[in-house]
């Protein structure tokens, strides 16, 4: 027997799983609020109720996840494979990592730092050159 092809954002384990995920919380917010509203000493029986009906839809949910997840490691564990279909991204990684643009910068700085240019260019940025703070120095009031 032949694992069903799975169909990503729809019914993958990874999808069933996040949305467990996030029915276990929206429960867990709903609970709160049901028991933020009996502890009023003026009960609104009206939210009591909304915020149950909003837990139990959760409840329901989060069941059925459950037994959805537990279908799809059942299917796994009998038929040793799990199969999705292949989804076409839009994203394309960048030619350069993130991590050989800093190697490379640090490469340069540590070329700048042993040739004695690095302390120059940052007096520099930091301080301006003589000349304009010179100037500045004699426009600036007392």
């Amino acid at each position: 027997m032949s694992a069903p092809i799975r169909i990503p954002n729809v019914d993958t384990f990874a999808d069933c799983l996040d949305r467990l995920i996030v029915e276990v919380n929206k429960l867990s917010y709903f609970e709160n609020k049901k028991r933020e509203e009996h502890a009023k000493t003026k009960k609104d029986p009206e939210r009591i109720a909304f915020w149950d009906n909003k837990s139990r839809d959760c409840c329901e949910f989060r069941s059925l996840l459950k037994n959805k997840i537990n279908e799809i490691l059942s299917e796994i564990v009998t038929t040793k494979e799990y199969r999705t279909l292949r989804e076409a991204r839009t994203f394309i990684p960048p030619k350069e990592r993130l991590s050989d643009l800093l190697a490379d910068r640090c490469k340069e700085l540590g070329t700048l730092a042993h040739t004695g240019k690095l302390a120059q260019i940052l007096e520099l940025e930091l301080v301006g050159d003589k000349k304009s703070r010179n100037q500045n120095a004699e426009n600036r009031p007392i």
